[in-house]
């Protein structure tokens, strides 16, 4: 029976180049010839990134880009910066009598902290808000593709068969079209949707903070 991965490993990101699932299935599609395709690939997109910044691998989804370089990238600044802007925190004039400003350090630390958490929360793999009906609707897909195929096919009707036939194309069924699977699937859906429209609100709150401190992140 076809076994699904967890999401975390289902989700194959674009910029990890010389990534280890691409080259098991290079070798399963065509031996030898395929992982030497897959490396030959892998080196042109450094060659890429190395004379443009990006790849072509990149350009497949811009926003898992963003997602997997970005908070890391703003992580790092913030643990190894030496400044912090100075129109945060607050003048004051230590024992010598020299105005000074210090205590922006901590809230530009607060700034970079909350953005970075919003971006990872924002992006779909690294969000800690998790379907709590997940499981049970990987079992029930796993269920589902073993009694009825995997794109629903042995359900398909003999209009369909012959709709199909005619135009090449599937008609596709799922688990919510069977009375035994669609209130599970209800609840996995509206959770679902629950998760994206809090990934989205934060989202939303990430970018506001960085157009709003774009032109200070440099150190």
């Amino acid at each position: 029976m076809f076994k699904r991965k967890s999401k975390e490993y289902r989700v194959r990101r674009k910029w990890e180049l010389f990534d280890r699932e691409g080259y098991h299935w290079a070798w399963h599609d065509e031996k030898l010839k395929g992982v030497l395709k897959r490396f030959g690939m892998d080196m042109k997109c450094c060659r890429q990134r190395i004379g443009r910044g990006y790849c072509d691998e990149d350009l497949y989804s811009i926003h898992d880009w963003f997602f997997a370089v970005v908070p890391d990238m703003l992580e790092q600044y913030k643990n190894h910066r030496r400044g912090s802007p100075g129109i945060l925190g607050e003048n004051y004039a230590n024992e010598k009598g020299i105005l000074v400003n210090d205590t922006c350090h901590a809230e530009w630390d607060e700034i970079l902290t909350r953005m970075i958490h919003l971006f990872r929360e924002a992006d779909e793999t690294t969000c800690q808000k998790k379907n709590s009906h997940e499981a049970e609707f990987y079992r029930i897909y796993d269920e589902f593709s073993e009694k009825h195929g995997h794109f629903g096919e042995k359900l398909q009707t003999e209009e369909e068969l012959r709709e199909n036939a005619d135009t090449g194309s599937i008609t596709w069924h799922s688990p919510e079209e069977l009375p035994e699977y669609k209130e599970e699937m209800e609840k996995y859906r509206a959770e679902e949707d629950e998760i994206k429209a809090y990934r989205e609100r934060c989202k939303d709150e990430a970018f506001a903070l960085f157009a709003k401190w774009f032109f200070h992140l440099w150190d």
